[in-house]
């Protein structure tokens, strides 16, 4: 009989679309290695803990208070919560932040009686984004003439619309494609609620990207695509640490003037006119991201 598992994500709340990004990913990983696994919204958690004891029940969350972690704990044989920000003085699980750049000496003083995951070794992509990495990767062109910004799916510090004018100052004859669920944005061709699949023949139709630093910053370079990154929130720092030598990047962006990160983004964006460079980064990049991981041992583990 298959092993069960419950995976909780928050999407509802609009704390951003990464979380339910790497969830499905480790929805994937798991049903590999034989588990029925069930993926929910967190708001969604509390009526799916009345059935029977859970085999896993896993939480990816920026909301839930630390009494909701304490009743999961006693519906399932394992636990396991992401954290980016050692956020909570979480009840024994186990705890994954898989940004290689994880300071590994802080979890291990915040939670020494905790079982840590830490590192790329516990690196999730969803399967289509695994698939491109099997490929060649994209032969790079001389000129940028096609860019995507995509900056969560809330898009918290408002830039999408404040790039998208800067760059049409700066560069009209740029196509310019954007994420956004505001429909009024004017001088970009908008997207919104793409299948991961689109979002991966969208990204790879690209010269270059403005990301976050969330979960998505990991998709695009595994597209073979460079990218601007904006840290949007402290808790993307470790993802930038992670890949700090394959992006040009705008650190502690949410602490800027929007117009710092319009100039700071015109002026990354002035640096990749060099093919060289974006050829070096994607290299750097592809480099990190087809490196194994642990996901295996971890379904021994559970056994």
């Amino acid at each position: 009989m298959a092993q069960s598992a419950l995976i909780a994500a928050d999407g509802k709340l609009g704390v951003g679309l990464g979380h339910i990004s790497r969830c499905r990913a480790l929805q994937a990983e798991l049903e590999s290695l034989g588990f029925e696994a069930k993926l929910v919204d967190t708001q969604e958690l509390e009526e799916n803990l009345n059935q029977t004891l859970w085999d896993l029940i896993a939480i990816d969350s920026y909301v839930l208070p630390l009494e909701a972690y304490e009743k999961v704990v006693r519906c399932a044989k394992t636990c396991l919560f992401f954290d980016d920000t050692l956020r909570l003085d979480y009840p024994k699980a186990i705890l994954l932040n898989n940004a290689s750049g994880v300071n590994v000496a802080q979890y291990r003083e915040k939670y020494p009686h905790h079982l840590l995951f830490l590192g790329s070794d516990y690196r999730l992509l969803q399967p289509p984004f695994v698939q491109v990495l099997k490929n060649p990767p994209i032969p790079l062109k001389q000129e940028v003439k096609n860019v995507f910004i995509t900056l969560g799916g809330s898009d918290i510090l408002g830039l999408n619309s404040p790039l998208i004018v800067t760059f049409k100052r700066a560069y009209p004859d740029l196509n310019l494609h954007c994420i956004a669920r505001d429909s009024t944005i004017l001088g970009a061709k908008l997207y919104r609620d793409l299948c991961v699949q689109e979002m991966v023949d969208l990204i790879r139709r690209m010269d270059l990207c403005i990301c976050a630093c969330g979960q998505s910053l990991g998709e695009i370079l595994a597209c073979g695509i460079p990218a601007i990154a904006l840290e949007v929130a402290a808790n993307q720092n470790a993802n930038l640490v992670s890949f700090k030598n394959c992006i040009l990047s705008i650190p502690k962006a949410y602490a800027l003037s929007c117009d710092s990160i319009c100039y700071q983004v015109l002026e990354h964006f002035k640096s990749y006119s060099s093919l060289h460079l974006r050829t070096t980064h994607q290299a750097r990049a592809l480099e990190i991201l087809k490196r194994s991981t642990k996901w295996k041992e971890f379904g021994k583990f559970l056994k």
